[in-house]
């Protein structure tokens, strides 16, 4: 006696194939997911590494100013572009020569401080690229408005605002 067609066992070609593409469409799927979690997790740690790191730069600017007696903000090199020079005194013939700087430096687009421009002990205060470092130096303390560019491009503004106390 021969077997029928329906008493056999197994998968036809058609079976397995169907199977394999509803498997890869999945797999996919998940792979995709995957990734573009991984992009949102890099574009929020980057966000919060540069807030981080404007909020750094705020307050070494708002330390420095509570101490000076008197700031003077210009251009270096253009409007966008500034630098805060910091004097103990806030007597302009007391103190002629600043103690310490702010400044954006064209080389690297970085925020820089230091007790002198691009001299000894001046350096870098973190690794965002400054695209705005504007400063407002007034009678009563200094305005600060920064803007930086986070890894992956986008900005983050801070504005900052530092009384004088000495």
């Amino acid at each position: 006696m021969t077997a029928s067609r329906r008493d056999q066992r197994g998968l036809t070609l058609t079976e397995v194939a169907v199977v394999m593409i509803l498997g890869s469409l999945i797999t996919a799927g998940l792979v995709g997911f995957y990734l573009s979690s991984q992009g949102l997790w890099l574009d929020g740690s980057t966000q919060a590494i540069t807030q981080r790191e404007a909020s750094l730069v705020a307050s070494a600017v708002r330390d420095s100013v509570r101490r000076s007696g008197r700031a003077v903000a210009s251009d270096s090199p253009d409007p966008q572009h500034m630098q805060l020079a910091l004097y103990k005194s806030a007597d302009e013939t007391g103190d002629p020569t600043p103690y310490y700087y702010f400044y954006w430096n064209s080389g690297d687009s970085l925020i820089h401080a230091g007790p002198t421009i691009a001299g000894p002990g001046a350096g870098p205060i973190g690794s965002s690229r400054a695209t705005r470092l504007q400063f407002v130096a007034s009678d009563d303390g200094v305005r600060m408005d920064l803007r930086l560019l986070t890894a992956t491009g986008n900005r983050v503004d801070m504005g900052a605002f530092a009384v004088f106390k000495n």
